[in-house]
């Protein structure tokens, strides 16, 4: 059995298919789905990312056997640059042997799942722990707006919330604003509270999308503060269709915060009627990792 090994990273877990090019059971393909950890490139760096990457071709590999990994494509979060890409590319397949390896921006299969390679003027907004908006103009040209990560851009992003909370937080300890649930759930979920809150952020590596959730669940049970740092995050997220305003566009919700978070998209819908009217939300017509599919499907030689 011959197979395409497809992976879909983005900045908390990987996805990887192993995909039968001649296996069919009723017409269609028996694909096997397996979780691995996270791939950034920016936040990992060159030499841990290509360590993630050969660990899970290596894994999958023994499952498939060895020599039936026709081709690997993976979208991998925080390859925005082709030199990047092609480095990583070249370097995975020295190490495995197997010679067609693809490395693109998860963006792009996320784009080539959710929607036919003909379709223009569509879209896919993502927003998890980062935030980006990739789309196809209505000149088949692709564009991104957003993506720039955490210190300098992913506005409305898991990351975002986490961070406007801890400010919330602050202002509460410094009686300048009511936060106190937001301060009550931090304490008891985290033990950070105003005496050593600075020790977690910046001396202790603590991974602050972690209050995001926290976030979520405060505003559902109806915290004034958490409900306004959504709407607010949803707000942020509708700056990404500025350069698309007064055009017909088609867009696809994706990432955990706008496919496992009702609030934020119910809010970034309402939003949007009123502010982007011209745009229409419809379903991706597969998940990410179907991207990479596609991708060595039409690019790789069987």
């Amino acid at each position: 059995m011959k197979y395409i090994l497809a992976i879909d990273s983005g900045a908390t877990k990987s996805d990887a298919l192993l995909y039968p090019l001649d296996d069919f059971t009723n017409g269609k393909h028996k694909t096997k789905l397996f979780k691995f950890p996270f791939i950034n490139l920016n936040l990992l760096g060159f030499t841990e990312s290509f360590k993630r990457l050969k660990n899970i071709i290596k894994d999958i590999n023994e499952i498939a056997g060895k020599g039936n990994i026709l081709a690997v494509s993976a979208g991998i979060s925080g390859a925005r640059y082709e030199k990047d890409r092609k480095k990583l590319a070249a370097a995975l397949s020295k190490t495995t042997g197997i010679k067609q390896i693809y490395i693109l921006p998860d963006t792009e299969i996320a784009l080539a799942a959710a929607f036919d390679s003909t379709t223009k003027n569509c879209g896919i907004l993502i927003a998890g722990t980062g935030s980006i908006f990739y789309y196809k103009s209505g000149d088949g040209k692709i564009k991104r707006i957003g993506g720039w990560g955490r210190h300098i851009g992913d506005e409305g992003s898991g990351h975002w919330i986490a961070r406007e909370a801890l400010y919330k937080v602050t202002k509460h300890y410094d009686k300048r604003l009511n936060s106190e649930t937001l301060a009550k759930v931090f304490k008891k979920e985290f033990g950070i509270d105003e005496t050593n809150i600075i020790q977690h952020v910046y001396h202790r590596g603590f991974e602050i999308s972690k209050l995001t959730k926290h976030v979520f669940r405060c505003a559902e049970n109806g915290d004034k503060v958490s409900i306004e740092i959504i709407k607010d995050a949803a707000d942020n997220l509708l700056t990404h269709f500025i350069p698309i305003k007064k055009q017909k566009y088609s867009v696809a919700l994706m990432g955990s915060l706008l496919t496992e978070e009702k609030l934020l998209a119910m809010e970034l819908k309402k939003a949007a009627k009123r502010y982007f009217p011209d745009i229409s939300f419809v379903k991706p017509e597969f998940p990410p990792v179907w991207g990479a599919v596609k991708y060595a499907l039409q690019n790789a030689k069987f």
